[in-house]
């Protein structure tokens, strides 16, 4: 029509998708990399957001935007630590699952300086701290529960077994002798504990 505009078709397959991820991905695994390298070299009293900025080559407000407290760069500091090569177990057998979560855990806290970031972090008070805390156990044992899930798919534990409540108890004990250093971890550590938390669920 004569004066008529005419209006690409958002909807046209031909039409270049528009890119999701990208820089955004690309900064959080920056800043996320940068809040784990000055967590283990100053510790938790040393996490600032001025501090992971300037390891990350990005804005202070960059940071803000994504992690607004210092409990965030932490939870997520955190949480990328337990990750980097400790995959959540899956071998089809509910024992091995547990002695390699477990295996996974005890290995991580006798890292001098991931043990000393832990010890931090625990004694550190405030509200920041305390987010750190609750954010990083929660989302682990909650994405390590999965273990528990495929078992009772497989018959391997009842359907109303507790899969956080298990990795809780499985994993706590570890904290505690680590933390506390009242006695050692050793392999017969890993095996009794798997044997007492699977004897309180079957």
């Amino acid at each position: 029509m004569p004066g008529s505009t005419e209006v690409a078709d958002v909807t046209d397959p031909e039409r270049p998708a528009r890119r999701t991820g990208g820089r955004s991905a690309r900064v959080q695994d920056q800043v996320e990399g940068a809040a784990l390298a000055v967590l283990l070299d100053a510790g938790y009293s040393g996490l600032t957001i001025r501090a992971v900025a300037q390891a990350a080559g990005v804005a202070e407000t960059t940071v803000y935007r994504r992690w607004p407290t210092v409990g965030d760069l932490a939870a997520a500091a955190l949480l990328r630590l337990a990750a980097r090569g400790n995959p959540i177990p899956d071998t089809g057998s509910l024992v091995e699952d547990l002695r390699l979560l477990l295996t996974q855990v005890t290995e991580l806290l006798a890292r001098p300086e991931v043990l000393r970031v832990v010890r931090s972090a625990v004694v550190a008070e405030g509200d920041a701290a305390r987010h750190a805390r609750n954010a990083f156990f929660q989302q682990r044992f909650a994405a390590s529960s999965v273990i528990v899930e495929r078992a009772i798919a497989r018959g391997e534990l009842p359907p109303d077994t507790d899969g956080l409540r298990l990795i809780e108890s499985l994993v706590g004990p570890a904290y505690m002798r680590a933390l506390f250093g009242y006695r050692e971890i050793d392999d017969d550590f890993v095996e009794s504990s798997i044997a007492s938390v699977l004897a309180t669920v079957r």
